[in-house]
């Protein structure tokens, strides 16, 4: 912990792109460590984006998020121009795998926001990170119905149901994944039966490209249930319900963000990042109903 806060007081000599790869490296091995560690390694990060240059940030910042994220992260922009006026922020918002793809085909970006550590492991893999990756929220997936609930779904073994339409997000999208670890764990609790898994899986009829799109089905009335994440279901109170999982059969997505190594503005995206794992960042992800990574 003393070795974290101590490299955090050295950082604010160094140059403004090598201090703000060094922060991210803190800001991640803290993720292993406690709240003290954190904090440390949270105000290196934030020396590292404002301790660099006299000059205040300018410019437009382009960050890829997670769809999921997309209210929240607004809300967050809106919030780090109006601290720093010189700057604009510009979002894409697709699903997670989506963003990597496009990172790989050489897409501006400075920000990546990931909904899980697949995608943004893809990207270090290839050296297309700038340091690593810091944890900066977590959320669970959760069962939504429309709100008149007519496949009377009150239970996640009610998914297996015949002539139950469901729709998830597809395998390779990250709600799409934890969806079927959800139902892999269900199936796995002899309550279920042997039957379970299969069962549900043929149910759904469609994979869609984002959590967002699997909501949209649901309010829609175009499935009758489907897996998003809790925030989500909290953005859509007055059109879906929200069936429970239990915790023993209930995964955790972490999110995870970095700056992308080709960012054209790297202290305005080691700010972007600071700024998030900050507390004003976490305040405003919270009320988005996203728990702390710690």
């Amino acid at each position: 912990m003393n070795a974290r806060r101590g490299l955090g007081r050295r950082l604010a000599g160094a140059a403004p792109l090598v201090l703000a790869i060094a922060a991210l490296s803190v800001v991640a091995g803290a993720c292993d460590g406690g709240a003290d560690d954190a904090g440390a390694a949270a105000a290196a990060l934030a020396a590292a984006a404002a301790g660099g240059t006299a000059a205040p940030l300018s410019g437009k910042l382009t960050v890829f998020a997670a769809a999921s994220l997309g209210d929240a992260f607004r809300a967050l922009g809106t919030a780090f121009t109006a601290a720093h006026p010189g700057t604009t922020v510009e979002f894409n918002f697709a699903s997670s795998s989506a963003l990597a793809t496009q990172i790989e085909q050489a897409a501006p970006a400075d920000v990546f926001a990931s909904a899980d550590g697949a995608q943004v492991q893809r990207l270090a893999g290839q050296a297309l990170l700038a340091g690593q990756a810091a944890a900066f929220a977590r959320n669970r997936p959760v069962i939504v119905v429309p709100a008149e609930n007519r496949a009377r779904i009150a239970a996640p073994r009610d998914l297996a149901n015949a002539g139950v339409k469901l729709v998830l997000a597809a395998p390779d999208v990250p709600i799409g994944s934890y969806a079927r670890q959800v139902i892999e764990r269900l199936a796995a609790d002899p309550a279920y039966g042997a039957t379970f898994r299969g069962a549900a899986l043929r149910n759904v009829i469609s994979n869609e490209p984002n959590v967002r799109a699997v909501l949209t089905k649901v309010e829609l009335g175009e499935a009758d249930a489907g897996i998003v994440y809790r925030t989500d279901a909290l953005l859509s109170q007055e059109k879906v319900r929200v069936v429970t999982i239990s915790d023993a059969a209930n995964v955790t997505a972490t999110y995870p963000i970095a700056a992308v190594r080709a960012a054209r503005h790297g202290d305005a995206a080691a700010a972007f990042i600071a700024f998030v794992l900050g507390v004003e960042g976490q305040h405003i992800l919270a009320a988005y109903g996203f728990d702390a990574a710690q």
